[in-house]
């Protein structure tokens, strides 16, 4: 029995006196849109107890679901260098096309070292380091330089491996990739600074702002002692309202978990402890709107806690939904507090665009306009544009500047065949008040372009409009999207049809406020759809059900009157100023004017 302890003993020493890197951190967002660096990276860490040569060795990259049929992993060959225990190793790899900020001194970089290569199956040499998915992809350290082809390597030669993100279905080590989608601004790294290592990446990794480390950062001595981490939610994380179930993963270092042995306890709010015997993720259901709290700890088989004491604590939010009657509200409320609310619409906006980039849906009530941004394709019903949408739920977000909505759940179509009167607007009051007309289909009336640098519209290009109002004309739609690309631009005084864009990023081809259209026809409507000389409506809103237009004119009119969805409530023939709607009831409505062959159409508020 004696011999057997002490073989034991060998086994453990042997055990914790070897070498173990392992990949510490990934970012594939470099040089993206809003990234915190210029360049892509992957950094590795020595966690174990004795130095590693890396010489031979490499790191290597496909896509979530790669590598694709005709292709082998990425790779990047590691140079004759010899890792210390608690040492990181900072690899640089490709740059996006927005420069930022640069990382400290890489280690290697796969950009400029002639080390890195294609994914072709046959390799050559590439001069722009590994070009990493910014929210979704595989990373491996293999003890060779040979490019893996297959989506899940195994082996002796495979050190260690990182699926990062939340759509890989293989590639990973065990329950599954690390849980989140990456962004430009964000990193998934390994727990306690490098040193948990459970061969689950679902709870080995936890997502946040990127903290590239090289040699000549403080080495980080991993502890022998039992550890525990909770690698997701983080803490402080706010789930959408519709959550109702959570789940916590946890890492255990160092410590056996088992039944009749040492176990884990945990309490949600304070409530019962829960004894766990096993490492698997906890998950939490039936959670209502509010603030949580999950603490954790280690105990041993009594149920008494470790000395010193080992915990874990996180604390998470399930948001409640602000309710809004129409989007005027919503973006009222936007300005007033600042976005990343959720919310949930009233009105049954119709969408007046739809985008294939992003799935993204350009809709107006009759109080404002806004963009769906939906590039999780959230929203599953096939709407197009005329469709009224009901059941609109959605996170505020302001995409440089630009009001948008991220759906978090389905919404369904309330009717069809509706259609928009654009409002009359002037250049100048629209620029006075921005927020006002964003994302809102618009009338402008004699618009001028300037044609002495292009006669043909050209995609994602300013133009300067001259008249009424010096202001910019921008082809953000595609080719695929928009009709007008490569026609000629109106060479006399036009009427067109145009949202409001808008864009804080103070860049040349980036203006702050534009206008864009749609199609062809809006940039070439009829010319004698003109404003209407000297029109006044009074009082806006309007009290006790009646209202007068005047006009310098005041000849006959047609007065029609249009709900949130489109639909015709009022019409009236009438040479008379004063005109009753108290047959209305309280809201917002379009009010179209047409006098002697010309027509204005302008939001109209009834109390």
């Amino acid at each position: 029995m004696k011999k057997l302890y002490t073989l034991l003993l060998l086994f453990v020493v042997a055990v914790s006196t070897q070498s173990q890197v392992v990949i510490s951190q990934v970012y594939g967002g470099g040089g993206n849109s809003g990234a915190t660096y210029s360049n892509d990276f992957i950094e590795l860490f020595n966690r174990g107890t004795t130095s590693q040569s890396l010489n031979g060795w490499s790191v290597q990259y496909t896509s979530a679901n790669g590598p694709t049929t005709g292709t082998n992993w990425a790779v990047t060959n590691l140079p004759n260098i010899t890792l210390l225990p608690g040492q990181y190793f900072l690899i640089q790899e490709a740059a996006g096309t927005t420069p930022v900020l640069a990382l400290p001194t890489p280690d290697l970089d796969g950009v400029t070292c002639g080390c890195t290569y294609t994914s072709s199956t046959t390799p050559t040499i590439s001069t722009t380091g590994l070009t990493m998915s910014a929210n979704n992809g595989k990373v491996i350290l293999s003890n060779l330089t040979v490019a893996e082809t297959t989506a899940d390597p195994s082996g002796v030669n495979i050190m260690d491996k990182v699926a990062y993100g939340n759509t890989t279905t293989s590639g990973y080590e065990g329950s599954g990739p690390t849980g989140t989608a990456l962004t430009a601004s964000t990193s998934a790294s390994r727990l306690s600074s490098g040193c948990t290592d459970t061969n689950n990446n679902a709870a080995d990794f936890q997502t946040g702002l990127p903290t590239p480390r090289n040699t000549a950062t403080t080495v980080t001595v991993c502890s022998t002692a039992p550890s525990l981490a909770i690698s997701s939610p983080l803490n402080g994380t706010t789930f959408n309202p519709n959550t109702t179930s959570v789940t916590v993963n946890i890492a255990v270092s160092n410590f056996t978990v088992a039944f009749g042995a040492g176990h884990i306890h945990y309490s949600v709010d304070g409530g019962t402890v829960v004894m766990k015997y096993d490492t698997a993720p906890i998950v939490l259901s039936g959670l209502s709107a509010g603030s949580h709290t999950v603490n954790v700890s280690l105990v041993n088989a009594s149920h008494l806690p470790l000395s010193p004491p080992v915990n874990a604590t996180v604390q998470f939010t399930i948001a409640s939904f602000t309710n809004v009657a129409n989007l005027a509200a919503l973006r009222a409320d936007v300005i007033a507090n600042g976005a990343g609310k959720y919310y949930q619409i009233a009105s049954n906006p119709i969408v007046t665009f739809k985008r294939a980039n992003r799935n993204q849906k350009y809709i107006q009530d009759a109080t404002a306009g806004i963009v769906i941004d939906d590039a999780l394709a959230t929203i599953t019903t096939t709407m197009v544009a005329g469709d009224a949408i009901t059941g609109l739920q959605g996170q505020s977000l302001l995409y440089n500047g630009l009001l948008e909505l991220t759906p978090i759940s389905n919404a369904t179509i309330a009717s069809s065949g509706n259609t928009v009167t654009p409002q009359v607007v002037t250049i100048a009051s629209v620029l006075a008040n921005p927020e006002s007309y964003e994302s809102e289909l618009l009338q402008i009336n004699g618009v001028t372009f300037d044609t002495t640098t292009s006669t043909t519209f050209a995609a994602n290009t300013n133009y300067t409009i001259t008249a009424p109002t010096a202001t910019i004309f921008r082809t953000v739609f595609s080719a695929t999207e928009v009709n007008y690309i490569t026609q000629t631009i109106p060479t006399t005084a036009t009427n067109i049809v145009a949202y409001l864009g808008k864009n804080t990023v103070s860049v040349a081809t980036a203006p702050n406020l534009y206008f864009v259209s749609r199609s062809l026809a809006d940039i070439n409507l009829a010319t004698n759809i003109n404003a209407i000389s000297g029109l006044s409506v009074y009082p806006n809103p309007v009290k006790n059900g009646v209202f007068y237009i005047n006009t310098n004119a005041n000849a006959e009119r047609i007065v029609t009157v249009f709900d949130v969805l489109g639909k015709q409530v009022f019409n009236t023939k009438t040479s008379d100023n004063e005109i009753n709607v108290s047959s209305l009831n309280a809201g917002v409505y379009m009010i179209e004017i047409t006098e002697e062959g010309k027509t204005v159409t302008k939001k109209l508020v009834i109390e």
